[in-house]
C-alpha cells in the first residue's frame, strides 16, 4: 500500500489536499498551486510572478460549489500526468539557480509550461481556465 514516503510523487502534488477537495475552488487551488511551484522552480522571475498572479486571480473568483465526481477523477488523473512530466525534483530544482540569475530561465520552462496549460485545460473550472489557462497560453510557445 503506498503510503506518503512510498508515494509516486508525493513531494511535488499535495496529493492529501486534492483527495480532500470537495469543493470546485479546492480543486483549483491545488491545481494551482501545483502549476505555480513548478512553474517558479524552471522560469524567470517575471514569468513566474505572472502565473502566480494569474492563479490567485482565478482562485479568488473560484466557484464555491461541489465538485462533481467527475471533476475530482479528471483533477486525479490530470494532476497525476503533470507529476509525470514535472514532478520530478531533478533537474529542475539541482542545482539551485545561482544568485542574480533571476531573470533567466532554464530551457526546460516551455514543457512545464505546455503541460501546466494542458493540467488547467483538463481539471481547471472555467474561472480558472479563463485567468490561468490564458496566461499560460500567451507565455506557451506552443499555445495548444
Amino acid at each position: 500500500m503506498w503510503d506518503a514516503d512510498n508515494f509516486p510523487g508525493a513531494e511535488n502534488v499535495p496529493w492529501q489536499l486534492l483527495i480532500r477537495a470537495r469543493l470546485v475552488r479546492e480543486i483549483d487551488a491545488v491545481l494551482a498551486s501545483a502549476i505555480v511551484s513548478q512553474v517558479g522552480a524552471v522560469a524567470s522571475k517575471k514569468v513566474t510572478h505572472a502565473v502566480a498572479m494569474s492563479a490567485q486571480a482565478g482562485i479568488a473568483g473560484a466557484n464555491r460549489e461541489q465538485a462533481s465526481t467527475e471533476q475530482r477523477v479528471a483533477a486525479f488523473d490530470a494532476a497525476l500526468d503533470f507529476d509525470d512530466w514535472c514532478g520530478t525534483s531533478w533537474p529542475h530544482r539541482w542545482p539551485p539557480r545561482p544568485k542574480g540569475m533571476d531573470d533567466l530561465a532554464d530551457p526546460i520552462t516551455e514543457v512545464v509550461l505546455g503541460k501546466a496549460l494542458e493540467l488547467v485545460r483538463l481539471a481547471g473550472s472555467e474561472e480558472l481556465q479563463k485567468t490561468l489557462g490564458s496566461t499560460l497560453a500567451e507565455l506557451s510557445p506552443a499555445r495548444g
